[in-house]
């Protein structure tokens, strides 16, 4: 838990819920803690990397973002021969990468905003300005390519607050998506391994009402109490409902992904279509994450969602 990205403190969150959550009767865990540059502690000592990984029977990945989520660690804890939980090296970077993970989510059928990707140096000015103007229409949205808890992404209304917002996405990556803005409901659905005898099997999908201001689930509208209302399950029909829970286990499959993941998607107002975001491969598991209490809402408690995650990983 930990690392080196934006979401180090949220991670830590993670890290403690699992370790205060875990069946005590069937697992001593440890706490590898990475700080933000990169020391590695094992229960509260300073440690090296390889010392840290060796002698457990399973990691649980508890990291997100950039080297947790990407691949990287991944590739560690393979180097290492130690099992861990979550998605693979493939399956991982390919979700981080947004703008690639889209290109395969339309390979596979599922509806994706249109989105240009930006290169950090390039001159992108005029193509900025066609893809806006006459392709997809104001309002836009900007967001780093590999990113999570919506660190940078900004909706922007017109020409004026554009190139702000664009250098803005570019401080934390080098890679900056601009898609079209969807008007509808913000939904997002978590998916286990071996779960409901199928599998890959869908939890209760969340609708995400921001308030107090947020134009949608930023950062602060995630983590502060009272800043969004989620409604668990989702107020949809029947027909939606199992389209987007089969929406979330095919963009979960089609990237490779393994043990859990959760995908976001807006259903657009008016006409019913629902539109692939994004799969995080490893969501939050705080005390305020919405898969856990997606799991609750399907009658698991965090206690055996973790013992899933790790029976799926172990098998």
């Amino acid at each position: 838990m930990g690392g080196p990205s934006s979401e180090h403190e949220i991670s830590l969150g993670t890290g403690q819920n699992v370790i205060d959550n875990l069946d005590k009767t069937k697992y001593e865990p440890v706490a590898i803690k990475i700080s933000k540059n990169g020391k590695w502690f094992l229960g509260g000592k300073l440690t090296n990397q390889l010392e840290a990984l060796r002698g457990h029977d399973i990691i649980f990945n508890a990291l997100h973002g950039t080297f947790g989520e990407d691949g990287k660690a991944q590739a560690l804890m393979e180097h290492a021969g130690i099992k861990y939980t979550g998605s693979g090296i493939a399956g991982s970077a390919i979700a981080m990468d947004k703008f690639h993970s889209r290109e395969i989510f339309k390979l596979a059928g599922l509806n994706t905003p249109r989105t240009m990707k930006l290169k950090r140096g390039e001159n992108y000015v005029a193509r900025l300005n066609f893809f806006i103007n006459k392709i997809i229409k104001w309002p836009v949205v900007i967001k780093p390519c590999s990113n999570g808890s919506s660190v940078g992404v900004q909706i922007v209304e017109d020409v004026t607050n554009l190139e702000k917002a664009v250098i803005d996405a570019f401080k934390i990556d080098k890679h900056v998506l601009v898609e079209e803005f969807i008007k509808g409901r913000e939904l997002t659905c978590g998916v286990l391994d071996n779960f409901n005898n199928e599998a890959v099997g869908a939890l209760p999908i969340t609708e995400i009402i921001p308030v107090k201001n947020h134009k949608f689930f930023n950062y602060d509208a995630k983590y502060k109490t009272g800043h969004s209302n989620e409604i668990t399950p989702a107020p949809l029909d029947e027909v939606l409902t199992k389209k987007a829970q089969d929406i979330a286990v095919r963009a979960h499959q089609v990237l490779g992904c393994s043990g859990y993941s959760r995908t976001d998607m807006i259903l657009k107002n008016g006409n019913g279509t629902i539109y692939v975001l994004e799969t995080n491969t490893l969501p939050g598991l705080t005390k305020n994450s919405l898969l856990p209490k997606a799991a609750q809402t399907a009658g698991l408690t965090l206690t055996q969602l973790l013992d899933k995650i790790i029976d799926s990983s172990l098998g």
